[in-house]
């Protein structure tokens, strides 16, 4: 038997929590609305006007006399000039031989860059057999010792350390990388850049699977660059792709679940290991890379982007300058939408020679700084400056990708 005073009750009480719910779900939604409005206003926040733009200038390709592919126009565009490079030596010593590094010609580097009132760093560069040991514990001290000698006497405002890679495997840390920065660090911060008026310039150019121990050092760089070239080559699993893409549409390799590279997959993973926005830079090569020979399921060698093969390839990079100068780029090059890159084909008799290949023109020179700025990125790295030089063009028109990049940067 059910009292009337009972059914009244259960009714209010349902009404007060339907009440509670509704409100409930209001509160929910204004929540949804403040968290998507903020979300907007901080990604407009992040958009950055003037990125930093740090190019790679290799003493093999000037003397001690003059450099005679960089002009005004080039110390105007650029923010930081890195100058390669030193190696480092198992004893701790600086090897300035092998890339033509020396004195005379780091003099004229330095001079020529304070001139026109932009930082120049030291760059160390190596594979990481080279550099392991000379940041084990025994030598460690030896060689920033070395480092800062040069640093010192031939006056640059910084040091850009390229151990290629820093870890084997992606989820690796390297206790011997950190303990170097970070004695590096240390040692830069009783040093003042008489040009920047503060202490020098750290700054590095890595690969994706080193995203974890520059998240955990990045207090310590400015810079933290990738060098988001040579992304994609004929390995075992692969299929041709760019050297340089920015987006990939959700390519997957055959027969695998991972997606093939591509630019804004690398920042999302740096991003999401921890590295903040303002010190993250992405790479622009001045290189044309391609894909010769193999073969495919037609009998053919590679012609074109993402086709399998029964047979690898072989890879190889030439300058823009040189390739131009082969008349291998063609006038009616073809563009990928998704890569947002230029490519073109070479499909002869002798499948031997069929080639694809794929470069940065002015179009992708455009999206990789727009998407630098949109996001929010600190900068873009040049490798390297003198790439599109052609002597054999009027004047005015001898450094194609350089005026590109100006333009690009004027928008």
């Amino acid at each position: 038997m059910k009292f009337p005073w009972t059914q009244h009750h259960k009714t209010s009480h349902y009404r007060k929590l339907f009440i509670t719910l509704l409100v409930l779900l209001i509160l929910l939604l204004i929540l949804s609305i403040w968290h998507t409005n903020s979300r907007r206003s901080t990604e407009a926040h992040q958009y950055n006007a003037h990125p930093w733009v740090t190019g790679y200038l290799p003493a093999y390709h000037h003397n001690g006399r003059e450099i005679s592919f960089m002009d005004e126009a080039d110390y105007a565009m650029l923010t930081h000039i890195t100058h390669a490079s030193a190696t480092p030596s198992a004893d701790g010593s600086l090897d300035v031989n092998t890339n033509s590094y020396q004195p005379d010609s780091r003099r004229l580097a330095v001079k020529l860059a304070h001139e026109h009132q932009r930082p120049i760093l030291l760059v160390i560069t190596g594979q990481h057999e080279q550099f392991s040991l000379a940041i084990s514990p025994r030598v460690q001290q030896t060689f920033i010792r070395n480092i800062l000698q040069m640093l010192d006497a031939d006056g640059y405002d910084g040091v850009d350390i390229d151990m290629e890679p820093v870890t084997l495997d992606e989820n690796q840390d390297n206790p011997d990388f950190t303990a170097f920065i970070t004695e590096l660090h240390k040692a830069l911060q009783t040093r003042t850049s008489a040009l920047l008026g503060r202490p020098p310039l750290l700054t590095t150019a890595i690969s994706s699977r080193d995203r974890y121990i520059m998240a955990s050092l990045a207090d310590k760089f400015d810079q933290i660059n990738l060098m988001s070239y040579d992304m994609a080559q004929p390995y075992e699993g692969w299929i041709p792709w760019f050297d340089s893409p920015l987006h990939n549409g959700g390519l997957i390799f055959p027969g695998y679940s991972h997606q093939v590279p591509s630019i804004d997959n690398w920042v999302n993973d740096f991003l999401t290991a921890g590295v903040p926005r303002r010190k993250l830079g992405i790479g622009i090569s001045f290189d044309v890379a391609c894909w010769q020979g193999g073969e495919t399921a037609s009998g053919q060698g590679v012609t074109r982007p993402r086709e399998s093969w029964l047979k690898p390839p072989q890879y190889f990079k030439r300058s823009f300058a040189d390739m131009h100068h082969q008349n291998l780029i063609p006038a009616d090059y073809q563009w990928d939408d998704v890569a947002q890159m230029a490519w073109f084909s070479v499909d002869v008799a002798d499948p031997a020679q069929d080639m694809f290949c794929n470069f940065n023109d002015a179009r992708a020179i455009q999206a990789k700084i727009d998407f630098a700025r949109q996001q929010g990125l600190g900068g873009v790295i040049i490798w390297e400056l003198a790439l599109d030089q052609r002597n054999d063009q009027p004047a005015g028109q001898r450094r194609p990708l350089r005026q590109a990049l100006e333009n690009a940067l004027q928008h």
